[in-house]
């Protein structure tokens, strides 16, 4: 199961259209599965690392993969590379991960690049690595290309996906 949690308010009917985008996109259930509040302390630019390990009241069970969705906008991450705008974050093959709207006003207006970011870092959850072709999902999202691409797999990611959810559930 694919539990969203929101950290603001978000229109009810733009969460479940992105809930059947989530399982369409996994063939595993998705819902909105309530709010949690930002840790005490923590300012914007929140710190994705930081929110995953301490955001608390979020209700799970052990194969659950949590989304968390928020408005406010992520703090840059140091990379190798330089310094990275963060639109999404999640350790590969754990349980949570996080992603922002920020700069879009609402779901509905981000709602491809959102989805597509989604299916990200979902796929980096059940342990999908960055994919080379530019059409998938799990196609590097610094690239210029990615927020332009739908929120789909390819088929061997796709493969993959369904793979480590039936290792998952057995």
């Amino acid at each position: 199961m694919i539990r969203v949690v929101t950290l603001d308010p978000f229109d009810d009917k733009q969460l479940a259209k992105f809930n059947r985008t989530l399982y369409t996109a996994f063939g595993v259930g998705s819902e909105h599965s309530g709010s949690a509040e930002v840790p005490a302390g923590m300012s914007e630019p929140l710190d994705a690392e930081k929110l995953i390990d301490e955001v608390k009241g979020i209700r799970s069970y052990k194969d659950d993969k949590v989304l968390i969705l928020t408005t406010r906008k992520l703090k840059d991450r140091e990379l190798p590379s330089g310094v990275a705008p963060t639109a999404g974050f999640a350790r590969q093959g754990r349980d949570r991960a996080i992603l922002t709207i920020a700069p879009h006003k609402d779901l509905e207006s981000a709602f491809k690049a959102v989805s597509r970011h989604a299916l990200h870092q979902l796929g980096h959850l059940w342990e999908l690595h960055h994919c080379l072709d530019p059409r998938c999902s799990m196609y590097p999202p610094w690239t210029p290309s990615f927020i332009q691409g739908e929120a789909i797999f390819c088929t061997f990611c796709r493969e993959k996906s369904e793979q480590k959810i039936r290792l998952a559930k057995s």
